[in-house]
C-alpha cells in the first residue's frame, strides 16, 4: 500500500492536472474529475535477503546492537487511466497523452539507479530499486451514462527494498574465557 500511495504521489506532483484515487467511490465523493487512475496491486513477491534472519550490527564503542533484517519486494502494479472528451480534444486523444507521460516518467524512474519515494500518510520512505514496464492494453470505453469514458491500462514492476530494524535492549558485554 506505501508503494502504490508513493506513486500516486510522484505521478500527480509531476503531471499537471491528474489525479489519483484508490477506488470508484473516492473519485465519485470527490467530484468526477477527469483525467484519473486507479492503483490495483496485481501480484506481490517477498524474498529475504541474506540470512533471512535478523542480523546484528554493533556500533564502534561496542555499547549499543542494531538488528536488521533485509527483504526484496517484487510488486506488479496495475494503472488504470480514465478520461472523456474535452472542449478541443477527443477523449482518446487525452489517454494518449496522459498514458505517455505515465509511461516516460515511470521508465526514467530509476534510471540513474535507485530512488527514495515518500508515502504521503505514513511519511516514511519508500526505496524503489528498478521499475519494469510489463504492458500497455486498451480496455473498452465505458459507455453507461455520459459522458463516454475511455481507458487504458499500464502494468509495471516495481522491485522495493525494506529494511526493518530493532535496537537490542540489553547491553552488549565481552566475556573473556581463560584456558
Amino acid at each position: 500500500m506505501k508503494l502504490q500511495r508513493a506513486i500516486s504521489k510522484y505521478l500527480t506532483d509531476n503531471i499537471p492536472g491528474l489525479y489519483a484515487f484508490k477506488d470508484d467511490i473516492a473519485f465519485i465523493s470527490a467530484g468526477n474529475p477527469y483525467p484519473y487512475f486507479l492503483v490495483d496491486l496485481v501480484s506481490t513477491r517477498k524474498r529475504s535477503l541474506g540470512t533471512g534472519i535478523w542480523d546484528t550490527t554493533i556500533d564502534n564503542n561496542g555499547d549499543t546492537a542494531v538488528q536488521v533484517k533485509a527483504t526484496k519486494l517484487h510488486q506488479v502494479l496495475r494503472f488504470t487511466i480514465r478520461a472523456v472528451n474535452t472542449s478541443d480534444k477527443n477523449g482518446n486523444e487525452v489517454l494518449a497523452g496522459v498514458c505517455d507521460q505515465i509511461d516516460g516518467l515511470l521508465s526514467d524512474l530509476c534510471r540513474d539507479g535507485s530512488v527514495d519515494l515518500v508515502d504521503p500518510v505514513s511519511g516514511e520512505s519508500v526505496h524503489v530499486e528498478q521499475a519494469v514496464f510489463q504492458g500497455r492494453s486498451d480496455l473498452a470505453p465505458i459507455e453507461k451514462g455520459m459522458p463516454f469514458v475511455y481507458q487504458q491500462s499500464l502494468s509495471y514492476l516495481f522491485v522495493e527494498h525494506r529494511f526493518k530494524t530493532a535496537q537490542v535492549e540489553s547491553r552488549i558485554e565481552t566475556i573473556k574465557i581463560e584456558l
